[in-house]
């Protein structure tokens, strides 16, 4: 029977809680194309990175636009600030670097809300369909046959299913995310790394 389906038809027969349920998969799909969009603009290779950073250490790095790979623009904050003391550029660098990883990470904590809630919602859906199931078995009384209740689970179990329709791939999705901001604060540790024993102020 459910094959002869379209999702439409499900969405009506899940009830009210598919509309909240509905709204987290539009954002979840809107902020994982907004960070998919964010990386991919962003994206960076490290030894080509590294390469870039060796090369450019015997030029000047004037009033230049920041770079729109993270790793050049920590080297060249790096290098603005040569004259200063180490523990002075340290600071710069661990403020400038938290605010690339700020930027971006913007929006991924609605996307993990979203892939925590939404199973709650259809659980929640599922619940309400028993409690209306066991409503019509108490009003029916002994004439309670089992098609006068199952439409009230089937509808609370549409729910969930398509709760975790949308938390499964939002969960994977914020998982990937992270650890793209796992690696990029690693990398940016490495080129800083690397600065310090190319200029000889490693300690």
């Amino acid at each position: 029977m459910i094959q002869s389906l379209n999702i439409i038809d499900l969405f009506e027969r899940g009830g009210a809680f598919m509309w909240p349920i509905l709204l987290c998969s539009v954002v979840a799909l809107a902020v994982v194309i907004d960070r998919a969009l964010f990386f991919f603009r962003h994206r960076y290779r490290l030894d080509a990175s590294l390469g870039e950073v060796e090369r450019s250490l015997g030029t000047a790095v004037g009033s230049v636009e920041k770079p729109s790979d993270p790793l050049l623009a920590v080297s060249q904050i790096y290098r603005s600030n040569l004259d200063s003391t180490d523990e002075h550029r340290r600071n710069i660098l661990q403020r400038e670097a938290g605010k690339i990883v700020r930027h971006s990470e913007k929006r991924l904590r609605v996307l993990s809300t979203i892939a925590t809630l939404s199973p709650l919602i259809g659980l929640l859906g599922t619940v309400w369909g028993m409690v209306e199931a066991f409503s019509q078995i108490q009003a029916l009384g002994d004439q309670v046959k089992p098609a006068d209740f199952a439409g009230g689970i089937w509808s609370g179990l549409l729910t969930t299913v398509f709760g975790l329709v949308v938390a499964i791939p939002a969960t994977v999705a914020a998982r990937w995310f992270d650890r793209k901001l796992e690696k990029l604060a690693q990398d940016m540790n490495h080129v800083v790394s690397h600065l310090d024993e190319w200029t000889g102020n490693a300690t």
